[in-house]
């Protein structure tokens, strides 16, 4: 086996789910960086991974980087894993490879499962958009709202928690009239469960039965999205710096919008 540092991905929840490449590296493994080791050492229970843990999250870097360098260089091998799926992946990690890269040290990716992965094949949105990766969203609905208006022509896959969830819909439900979202809870677990919900049933939803994190698969109509106001005040503010002609070729791509309807729009904010 080769000395360098390996992201290895562990189940998103059914503990069967693990290959047999990513056991026999964590077993191998001088040590093992992960973000919670009290939930990290239950897998390494059940495989009988003896190797030592070590908490590693963003807010570690600075103070561990170069310790971990270190023992890179002394052709060890270090493994790191998230409390679930595959690392980096909305969790700790690109700080510490970015800065191993430049300082020229081997870094593996060993597959395995992936909750973003599954919610696109749960999603049963098999048309012909494409998908995008959206990640936990802010927790202010104006940057909420911002990004998936920015991400509306897309399929999203969005990770959220009984906590923002609610919020999460009511930002999809603010910026469309139309929209499908199926709400992934437990994915591989026994209790696992595929929730649908769209415009017309998302008021009435009871979402404090929803626990734990989530994958929201999302698809949003175009047709029957609207532009927020803090979309409104960014384009405003162009139209003032650049004038009407000039703003349209400045924001047509990124919100769809033909020329006489910018125009028609771009009249009603002066008017405003």
């Amino acid at each position: 086996m080769n000395s360098g540092f390996y992201l290895v991905s562990t189940p998103i929840g059914n503990l069967d789910d693990i290959t047999i490449r990513a056991i026999n590296i964590l077993k191998n493994s001088d040590l093992i960086l992960c973000e919670n080791t009290t939930n990290s050492k239950k897998l390494l229970k059940r495989y009988e991974i003896k190797t030592s843990l070590s908490k590693y999250t963003d807010h570690d870097f600075h103070k561990k980087k170069d310790y971990i360098l270190k023992f890179l260089n002394s052709n060890k091998v270090i493994s790191l894993i998230s409390d679930s799926g595959s690392p980096l992946i909305s969790d700790p990690g690109n700080q510490l490879i970015n800065f191993l890269f430049k300082k020229q040290i081997k870094v593996y990716s060993i597959p395995g499962a992936s909750a973003l992965l599954s919610g696109i094949q749960l999603s049963g949105f098999l048309n012909k958009k494409k998908f995008t990766f959206i990640g936990f969203l802010p927790k202010k609905k104006e940057q909420k709202d911002k990004i998936l208006l920015e991400n509306r022509f897309n399929n999203l896959i969005i990770y959220s928690t009984k906590q923002q969830l609610q919020k999460d819909i009511i930002s999809i439900a603010s910026i469309s009239k139309s929209f499908d979202v199926v709400i992934l809870k437990e994915l591989t677990k026994l209790y696992e469960e595929r929730i649908f919900i769209d415009n017309k049933n998302y008021a009435d939803f009871d979402y404090s039965k929803i626990k734990g994190e989530l994958v929201l698969a999302v698809s949003i109509d175009k047709e029957n999205t609207e532009v927020n106001d803090y979309d409104k005040k960014e384009i405003l503010a162009i139209i003032d710096k650049v004038g009407v002609k000039k703003a349209y070729q400045l924001v047509k791509s990124k919100y769809k919008i033909s020329r006489n309807d910018f125009y028609k729009l771009s009249i009603n904010l002066k008017n405003v």
